[in-house]
């Protein structure tokens, strides 16, 4: 399943619509929905961190499961991870998140995808 860009996509329950894009050399690496982890991340020379929000409602039909972390793919289909996991999917009723990928500075991002669920946000890249 795909979302065009600002769409929001359900995958097993979870309504995922994409919220924006930010740029940064520093970034809290905080747990989905947000928890206690207080770790950091710190660009090397030639990175940056794109910064990719979501927002998640859980729906009646969401049955507690494992969700993969979200991967990244740029506009030439490089594909980057994560390191914040989504634990507790349906912990809350609604949530936002922000996911920090290490990329090379000035890379264009076209899309996040969670499993089997592929979200553009390729518009929301102003880079």
């Amino acid at each position: 399943m795909t979302a065009r860009q600002g769409t929001t996509v359900n995958y097993k329950g979870l309504e995922v619509t994409p919220i924006g894009i930010a740029r940064a050399q520093n970034v809290a690496l905080l747990d989905c929905p947000p928890g206690s982890n207080t770790q950091r991340g710190n660009a090397r020379a030639g990175e940056e961190f794109a910064v990719v929000s979501l927002s998640f409602k859980v729906t009646p039909a969401f049955k507690e499961t494992i969700v993969k972390k979200p991967v990244l793919t740029d506009a030439a289909g490089q594909v980057y991870n994560t390191s914040v996991a989504i634990i507790d999917p349906g912990s809350q009723p609604e949530y936002q998140c922000s996911f920090p990928f290490r990329v090379p500075a000035g890379t264009r991002i076209a899309s996040v995808q969670i499993d089997t669920a592929t979200i553009d946000v390729s518009a929301l890249d102003q880079k």
